[in-house]
């Protein structure tokens, strides 16, 4: 299975970095094979400008876009880490996917109406949140971010197999988080409770 995590974070020590690395190693002992996009040090500038757009619709787009929509074919299985800040993904994560999953590539309009042009992908989307699981519950939070992936990601014929939350992550306590990583080996369900988790994480709670 070629499958590309798609990673977005600004501290190396946050529980996003320790998810990303989580996820690739349980991926890799369910044998796939692994790209990992790390969003900030990717110098890829998020702002789409006049010229990408129409870009977009000659097919000629910028070397940067080019070459991470080349990952996005490789891949059959897509992972997206990253926390909700302000009820949404970063800003420049979203940036990225502005330019990124554009026109003519992700979805195009033909004689039948909408092609989805990233069919046969599947995706997991794995977030964490500050503060408890319930306040989300409760105004619907949750739901709604989960129906926006569903009409970005499914607008372009991706599939959602997961979309999960880490809540409370800043003061739930050091077990919990372990907890949070470990149970990531449930999305490989050939390797759950057979391989150990990655060992020698360090992470704080942000």
């Amino acid at each position: 299975m070629k499958h590309l995590i798609i990673y977005c974070h600004p501290n190396p020590a946050s529980l996003n970095h320790a998810i990303k690395e989580s996820v690739n190693h349980y991926a890799q002992a369910a044998g796939h094979e692994t790209r990992i996009r790390d969003v900030y040090t990717l110098n890829f500038n998020p702002v789409l400008t006049p010229e990408d757009i129409l870009s977009f619709k000659s097919g000629n787009v910028p070397e940067d876009i080019r070459v991470e929509q080349e990952h996005f074919l490789w891949a059959e299985l897509i992972t997206i880490v990253h926390p909700v800040w302000w009820t949404g993904m970063p800003a420049i994560l979203k940036g990225y996917f502005d330019r990124v999953l554009s026109y003519g590539f992700a979805y195009r309009y033909g004689e039948n109406g909408l092609e989805q042009m990233l069919k046969g992908k599947d995706l997991y989307l794995i977030n964490t949140v500050g503060s408890e699981e319930q306040n989300y519950i409760d105004k619907g939070i949750f739901d709604a971010m989960r129906t926006v992936a569903e009409n970005t990601f499914g607008f372009t014929g991706m599939r959602i197999l997961e979309h999960r939350f880490f809540s409370n992550v800043i003061t739930c306590g050091e077990e919990t988080r372990k907890g949070y990583l470990e149970s990531l080996g449930e999305l490989f369900d050939n390797v759950a409770g057979n391989i150990k988790p990655r060992d020698g994480l360090k992470f704080n709670a942000i």
